[in-house]
């Protein structure tokens, strides 16, 4: 592990991402002392046991409002010490104080049931234990009968599971496509 202390640093090639794949309005304005860390990993447990795991190619730390700025993202959700949910994307911002973590850049999520989550942007909260996002999503879930359901979307609400907290929101343009063979009974 290295770390660099100091400088400033240069974030342009974000500044061309779209809005729902665009990087936080509060990273912008640098200030105090940074830190640089290759190959990062960060790990909340509680009695021994892991809640989830944060890893990164790199990351710029700002100790002024503990504010961490990561790239090549993963994060792996745990139930009970054994892996239940990943997550990756591009990059991201988390802020150690809050929880508030903000993913984008080719979001992929899925959990050990073959469901998973694509979207440019992706906001997860430690504290609520959810993810969020008002951007484009397609969820696809596989069913025990051997159909797939794919749900086309913007914003929904999910569980570090990827399962629906309360009801599926999706606030704008909505399909459902079920694939595979359906049982009739006649």
């Amino acid at each position: 592990m290295r770390i660099r202390t100091g400088g400033t640093v240069l974030l342009a090639t974000l500044l061309a991402l779209s809005a729902c794949g665009g990087e936080p309005s509060d990273w912008s304005d640098e200030s105090g002392q940074t830190q640089t860390v290759d190959h990062f990993r960060l790990v909340q447990a509680e009695d021994g046991l892991r809640e989830w795991m944060l890893t990164g190619d790199s990351a710029v730390y700002r100790e002024a409002d503990s504010l961490l700025f990561m790239t090549e993202v993963n994060i792996v959700f745990y139930e009970n010490d054994i892996p239940e949910s990943f997550v990756r994307s591009d990059t991201g911002t988390s802020d150690l104080m809050s929880g508030a973590t903000v993913l984008w850049g080719n979001v992929h999520a899925e959990n050990t049931d073959g469901r998973t989550l694509d979207t440019d942007l992706l906001n997860w909260s430690d504290s609520l234990e959810t993810f969020e996002t008002d951007c484009l999503v397609t969820f696809v879930i596989p069913e025990g009968d051997g159909t797939v359901t794919t749900l086309h979307g913007r914003g929904v609400i999910l569980d570090t599971g990827l399962s629906a907290v309360g009801d599926v929101i999706v606030r704008d343009s909505f399909t459902a496509v079920t694939t595979g063979e359906l049982l009739f009974d006649d």
